[in-house]
């Protein structure tokens, strides 16, 4: 007589995996170097060098030249993710549960990541995809090009548009990294931008940085505002963190205000919390390429 197997459990394994569709990522991270921030309001005294040298006669008189120092105040923003799972996520063992988490906080993090693109370059917030009150966008008082037929002269206007700036950074939305991808010479058909891969991880464009993401668009804006890519001095971008990034499990109560009780739905959340601090010192260092 044949075994009968029909109710034999057999062992199971869980394994998670991270689907591979490409993240949005901080442009500004990587364009502008972070510097470390006080809780204290940081105040910054933009000086803009305008001494020439004089030739004077001998004996001459010689005359001087004034300089004024703008005050700029780095702006806070307290950034949050929660994410809630099943609380089954604690029944699984300790390196599949280990993995499941570490997934959860690297995702959270590299969203309060995104969340600094979306604030200074949109003044929004990438949840709702809503204006932040009290917030401007770096995007309103840059110099705007509007986006022509010709990929090569928009960057060419972009250029011209920041020229007495140093420009030492470009951020690209995905779609404009895409187009500027597939141009080629005409006569030998090479890529006319090599440097730009089919990854779109872009590391460099014409010899200055550059990095490409959904957040130059503001892919998450409920107002799409038409933002192809944005050339300029990146170091008058000054931003970091005022608190470092913290993690907590929460096992109780409604921690996103959905009106759903944790324990009424059998769910745990994980919150990452971090207050970062900004300053735009002179927006017109930037010049933005919109879609007309």
């Amino acid at each position: 007589m044949a075994n009968d197997t029909s109710k034999v459990t057999l062992p199971k394994s869980v394994v998670t995996t991270l689907i591979n569709k490409v993240k949005d990522t901080s442009t500004i991270a990587a364009l502008s170097p972070s510097t470390p921030q006080k809780f204290a309001d940081t105040t910054y005294l933009v000086f803009n060098p305008t001494a020439e040298a004089e030739v004077v006669a001998e004996g001459g008189k010689k005359s001087g030249s004034d300089i004024s120092l703008a005050p700029i105040v780095a702006k806070r923003a307290k950034v949050v993710t929660t994410t809630r799972v099943s609380d089954e996520l604690k029944w699984a063992d300790e390196d599949n549960q280990l993995e499941i988490i570490s997934n959860i906080i690297a995702d959270q993090t590299a969203a309060l990541g995104r969340a600094l693109d979306y604030i200074v370059y949109h003044a929004v917030s990438p949840k709702t995809g809503t204006v932040l009150d009290g917030y401007t966008a770096l995007t309103t008082g840059a110099t705007s090009v509007t986006k022509s037929e010709s990929a090569v002269d928009d960057i060419d206007a972009l250029a011209d548009s920041v020229i007495d700036y140093d420009i030492n950074g470009i951020a690209l939305s995905r779609a404009f990294a895409a187009e500027l991808r597939k141009l080629r010479v005409p006569a030998t058909g090479l890529r006319l931008f090599p440097e730009i891969p089919l990854s779109l991880n872009v590391g460099n464009l014409d010899g200055i940085p550059a990095a490409a993401s959904g957040t130059v668009n503001g892919r998450l804006c409920k107002t799409d505002p038409k933002v192809a890519a944005i050339m300029g001095d990146f170091s008058a971008i000054k931003w970091g963190m005022v608190r470092d990034m913290t993690a907590e499990i929460i096992e109780y109560g409604d921690p996103d205000n959905t009106g759903q009780d944790l324990k009424g739905y059998n769910q745990v959340a994980y919150r990452t919390e971090a207050v970062l601090a900004y300053a735009v010192l002179d927006s017109k260092a930037f010049s933005v390429l919109k879609t007309a």
